[in-house]
């Protein structure tokens, strides 16, 4: 349920001895969100869940729209280079794509606390409506710029970040508004989650300071008590539906499964170590490392200002499939859109499961977004609009976003979904020369076929096409071939090579996929085992 739009009160503050949980020294004012009419802390923490949930996901799909909309290096002259070459640490593309991972992490931690308070799984997100004040700004998917980079700056920013007065000013003309700091919105759920006054915090110095400074404006806004979740507003036993840590943790995506206060607590203090508010684990937040893009670091340069040299391609604002022009990059685009819904799908389903389909799940969910998603966002910002630049993937929120509670409902949504991309895919071999013999449409097509299938006739086995060959990306194929001399193409040859395979992507020396791409999951590692044990089904 999307979040009603509130106003934000400015609180003078005060040092309170009488509450521990308070830090010793506030600054001079606190920016709060009127959380009045959300009477019971249960009401709260549902408003604060259901917006993090919702500011994840839109904060995934900018920043990685905006990692798609950047250049190749041999796009650029060789000075520049660096900033666009993805293999290098500080490299643009490269941070981008690192933070949506995180973010990503973030967006399954939000929903293992919802699912922590007996409430339903959110994959909602503003989709280019008025912004709701809960977001750090409206959402707007556009090409990386100085001014969006204000935003993604002011929003990742801690309480107490200096030396930026020149970019929240940036920020604020870009986002037509003020820019309303993420670490807020998880401040107030350490409040919320934390036992009450004198409760103990996360045991992290900065972290709890920040929680402190936000409890005493709260405590103006209404009583102690109402901030506060009872022991009994939470079901410890939803862990076996939550995000399993060893399916998601990969590349910097860390999730938490909580299954107590203190899981919660620390669930919402190391998201904010990692981005959202202040640091003290010892990595570089998502604050440090945007900053880094917009100034420079050394070898790399700062963000160029507009006039300057164009570092993005000319993808459109805030993109619409009936939009496009041409028609071949339109049938693209809508295929585009049919594996958003997937990916939404498998996550959610993944979320409303146990047991032993969440591993076939898994593998589908990393599929969509490694193989299927992410190729296709690339390939768009290559093809024509039709009026002018070039498309981008439109991240369009499919018409049903939740799934049905019954299990056998839910594959229905899967098939229906499944079946449109297989006719998209045939749409596009049909009409277009360029598409009838492409490699990526034959291999989707072969893996949807082989997936509708299952759903349609569930059977225990795994299966090759469906889902083993769908977790390698195109540009996959050509390093296994280097490391095992191996053709996905050949199955006999796959099934005779296939403990190798496992053997490469469970090394830690030299692993497969190799760094910047992040490797495989224990999840995927798990499903390619079993494909193993299956017998290397076809």
């Amino acid at each position: 349920m999307p979040a009603p739009e509130l106003s934000w009160i400015t609180y003078e503050l005060e040092a309170r001895e009488d509450l521990p949980l308070l830090a010793a020294e506030a600054p001079a004012v606190v920016h709060l969100p009127d959380l009045r009419p959300f009477a019971t802390p249960v009401d709260k923490a549902r408003v604060l869940l259901e917006s993090a949930a919702e500011v994840e996901h839109a904060l995934l799909v900018q920043y990685l729209y905006a990692a798609y909309s950047l250049r190749t290096p041999d796009e650029v002259d060789p000075a520049r280079q660096p900033a666009l070459d993805e293999s290098l640490d500080a490299s643009w593309p490269r941070v981008l794509m690192e933070i949506a991972r995180e973010e990503m992490g973030h967006l399954v931690t939000a929903q293992n606390l919802l699912l922590l308070l007996g409430l339903p799984p959110n994959l909602e997100r503003e989709d280019f409506p008025p912004r709701k004040d809960l977001y750090p700004f409206a959402l707007h998917l556009e090409a990386l710029s100085q001014r969006s980079l204000a935003k993604y700056v002011v929003a990742e920013s801690p309480a107490d970040a200096t030396g930026i007065d020149d970019i929240v000013a940036l920020a604020r003309e870009s986002a037509g508004d003020v820019v309303n700091r993420v670490g807020v919105l998880y401040g107030l759920l350490g409040l919320v989650f934390s036992s009450g006054p004198d409760g103990a915090g996360s045991g992290d110095a900065a972290w709890d300071a920040m929680v402190g400074q936000l409890a005493a404006a709260a405590y103006q806004q209404s009583a102690p008590e109402t901030w506060h979740l009872p022991d009994g507003a939470l079901h410890p036993d939803s862990a076996e539906r939550q995000g399993a840590p060893e399916d998601w943790e990969v590349g910097g995506l860390r999730v938490h499964r909580v299954a107590d206060r203190a899981a919660a607590i620390q669930a919402l203090r190391d998201v904010g170590e990692q981005g959202e508010g202040p640091t003290g684990g010892g990595e570089t937040s998502h604050y440090e490392r945007f900053l880094g893009v917009f100034r420079g670091v050394p070898g790399m340069p700062a963000f160029p200002a507009e006039g300057d040299w164009v570092a993005t391609r000319g993808v459109p604002t805030d993109p619409r499939v009936d939009r496009i022009a041409d028609e071949r990059t339109r049938r693209w685009a809508r295929l585009a859109d049919v594996r958003y819904a997937l990916l939404l799908g498998f996550v959610e389903d993944y979320l409303l499961s146990t047991g032993g389909e969440r591993q076939l799940l898994t593998g589908w969910i990393f599929a969509e977004m490694r193989s299927r998603l992410g190729y296709l966002a690339r390939q768009l910002t290559t093809m024509p609009h039709g009026d002018g630049g070039v498309a981008a993937v439109p991240f369009t929120l499919p018409d049903q976003l939740h799934l049905p509670p019954d299990a056998a409902a839910r594959q229905a949504v899967h098939a229906a979904r499944t079946r449109a991309a297989i006719a998209l895919v045939e749409q596009l071999q049909a009409a277009d020369a360029p598409d009838r013999d492409d490699p990526f449409l034959a291999q989707v097509l072969l893996g949807d076929r082989a997936r509708l299938a299952y759903l349609e006739a569930p059977q225990p086995a795994t299966s090759f096409a469906r889902d083993i060959r769908p977790l390698f990306r195109m540009k996959d194929i050509d390093h296994m071939r280097e490391m095992v001399d191996l053709d996905l193409s050949d199955l006999p040859a796959v099934r005779t090579a296939a403990a190798d395979v496992l053997r490469r992507v469970k090394s830690t020396g030299r692993p497969m996929p190799p760094r910047p791409d992040a490797h495989w999951t224990a999840g995927q590692i798990a499903l390619l085992e079993r494909w193993i044990a299956d017998g290397c089904p076809e």
